[in-house]
Parts: C-alpha cells; structure tokens; sequence
C-alpha cells in the first residue's frame, strides 16, 4: 500500500538545519506528462515563462462554502495573493475573520495538487508568537495586531527565471505582559519567489522587530536588561481534502511521531515529491554591536485524533533591551510539472476559488485549539466590497 508522508527530518546536531518533507505517491508518472530537465544552451538559456499571479484585497463581507455564501463566519479583511505556475498551485494570504464571537488573524501559505483527480491541499499557517524569559512567557497573537498589509513586486528575471516578492506585515502585535499593554512587536513576511521550469522556490525572510517590546514580572517589575529570552513562532500543519474538510476536518495520518506524518491513500506509481520546508535552524541577531548568527530549534508535535501537526521555530540567546530584532530564512520548494506556458487563469479559477474555501474552514478549525485575544471589528451587514491595492 502507497502512502502520502510528511517527514519532519530529524538533526543530528544543533547546527544541523531541520527540514520537513512532503513526499506524495501520484498517479504513474507517464500519465502526468512530466518531461525531464532539459538543458538549454548555456550561452542563451530560454526564459521561463512568467507565472500567472492574482492578487485581492477583500473586506466586510460573509464568507464563502462551496461557492456559497455563508454566515458561518465574516471576512473582515483579507488581502492574499495566487500563484499559478506548471501545475503547482501556492496560495499566500493574511486574513482576519470572525466566528460567532470570537476573532482570528492568521498567515497562510497553501499548496495545491491532485492524486486521481483529486484536489488536495497541504496548509503552512501561524497565529501567535510565544516570549520565554526567566521562568515566565508571554504570548503575542496575530489576532492582537493592529493591522496587517501585503504589497508585491512587479516580476523581473533573474538570468532566465522570473522573480518576485511578496511581502506581509503585521503591525503592533501586543505581547501579553503583566505590565504593560504597550509592549508590542512587528512582523514582517518576506518571501522571495523564483518561479523555474520544474520548481518554485520560495525564501521566506520572518523579521521580528523588537524595538517596543517590554517584559514585566509578576510583581509588575520590568525584568533587568541583559536578560537572556526566546522567541518562538508556532506554526500548524495539515493536509486535506476541500470537499471533506468542512464534514470530517483534515485528514487522518496512519502513523504519527516527531518527525513524521504518513497517510495511506490510493494511488499507483512511485513516489514523487511534491514539495519540501526547510525551517533554517541558523538565524540572525541584530543588537547594539550589528549583526549575528546564531543557532535556533526547531520540533514538531503531531496529533493524530483532529490530523494537524503544530510546528516550534525557536530563537533562543537573544538579550532583553539589547536584541533590536532577529531574522530567519526558512524555504520551501515547490515541485511541478515542467512549464510549458503561462497559467491560462479561466482555466484555473475554479481550483482556486476551492482552495480559498479549505483554507477559511481550517483556519476556523485552528481556533479550537488555541486561545486568542479577541480584537475589535467593524462589521457593515452582508454587503460585500471588493478593494484593489493602489
């Protein structure tokens, strides 16, 4: 029997970065049209073409299941952006939504692809920051920020592979300190595409700006400076199917540890894969003295009854009232088919639209499980008004 895995690659040292593996056993490989990598001459390498990009900016209106709206939960903002490239699909999105009474602010970042002419769609996302100083933590929630934005670059090529960024702020993410409610950090999502024939990679540059953050005890004295602390950036993981999410939720792995999720599914030929995360266990430190390496963690913890996975980025070593902000470098690869042309978008609206869909019930999903801060929201009834960035 094939099986879909996920593989959290294990480290044999601290200096050894930690990589998750999406590995997906497809359809025979002849049958999907792969062409192998051809070499072009190096003296004039052909171009490859530019991938098909949609951007929205979307606010106050219902959401949508199965192409129908819905009053199950409320978009108050969203700003995302698609990218079509082979027959890769990534999704990037930063979104506020609430459920009944309670409001989230997450990051996404979704891949999409079909086994048997199924969709299915793996999920990257985040909704909080955790603070450890001393004996003590402090949890910064997106949902806390006080606004977030995505802004892109126009595509340029590198040599024959066309580029661009796409970046996500959120501004003003409140720490939960016991002393302050003016102790705040912003962070930034920088992501680097370089969309190539048979793959598109993607740097991710998470800058913390740690400027206005402040630490309290629980006696409400500020701790000294020159305390050492951690950073950790707490993400979730899971594969689903959009028709079942909204019934059964993700889908099951057969097999759970820390360093691998495997799922059994149908499919014949060998195993192909789809794409593949590299959290970057080295970072950089920016304090008084400039800027520094140093060396982080990383871990994961499944949990094998609802189907999802949280994933810890750790920054240790840093210094209260020292440390002006850190950089991390995590990447993912997207594997597909060699590209032929540009994504012909009618003809991939619809995989979209259904993408959006698994993407705004399994964020709801993640509130179960994680206690957010609520934050204020403007709701303007059930019209819907579509903004475009200027």
């Amino acid at each position: 029997m094939e099986m879909v895995f996920i593989q959290f690659a294990k480290r044999d040292s601290a200096r050894t970065p930690v990589a998750i593996f999406m590995v997906v056993c497809l359809l025979i490989i002849g049958s999907l049209n792969l062409v192998p990598f051809a070499q072009a001459d190096e003296s004039t390498p052909e171009k490859v073409p530019e991938p098909w990009i949609h951007e929205d900016h979307i606010f106050n209106q219902w959401g949508q299941i199965d192409s129908s709206q819905t009053q199950e939960f409320y978009i108050n903002e969203e700003w995302r952006i698609q990218i079509g490239h082979g027959n890769g699909k990534l999704r990037i999105s930063a979104r506020n939504i609430t459920q009944g009474s309670q409001d989230m602010v997450d990051y996404q970042c979704n891949i999409q692809y079909y086994i048997n002419g199924t969709l299915y769609i793996a999920q990257f996302s985040m909704v909080n920051i955790n603070f450890k100083i001393g004996n003590t933590s402090f949890d910064g929630a997106l949902a806390s920020c006080s606004d977030f934005e995505l802004k892109r670059t126009p595509i340029v090529y590198d040599g024959a592979v066309p580029t661009f960024d796409c970046g996500i702020i959120f501004k003003g993410i409140r720490i939960n300190t016991l002393g302050s409610s003016a102790s705040t950090v912003d962070l930034t999502l920088t992501h680097h595409i370089m969309a190539d024939w048979n793959d598109t990679h993607v740097k991710i540059e998470a800058l913390l700006d740690l400027n206005n953050s402040r630490f309290y005890q629980q006696s409400g004295t500020e701790f000294s400076s020159g305390e050492p602390f951690t950073a950790e950036i707490n993400y979730f993981m899971m594969v689903a199917n959009p028709e079942a999410m909204r019934i059964s939720g993700p889908l099951r792995p057969t097999r759970c540890t820390n360093t691998t999720l495997e799922y059994n599914l149908t499919v014949n030929g060998a195993p192909l894969t789809i794409s593949k995360l590299d959290m970057k266990d080295t970072f950089t430190i920016h304090d008084g003295a400039g800027a520094h390496a140093s060396i982080g963690y990383s871990f994961m913890e499944p949990d094998l009854e609802s189907g999802w996975a949280s994933v810890t980025h750790g920054f240790p070593n840093m210094t209260y009232r020292s440390t002006q902000w850190m950089k991390s470098d995590p990447e993912i690869t997207v594997y597909h088919e060699r590209v032929t042309q540009s994504v012909d978008p009618s003809a991939t609206m619809t995989m979209l639209v259904t993408a959006i869909v698994v993407a705004i019930v399994a964020a709801i999903a993640i509130t179960s499980v994680i206690i957010i801060r609520k934050r204020k929201k403007k709701k303007q009834g059930k019209d819907s008004e579509t903004l475009k960035k200027p």
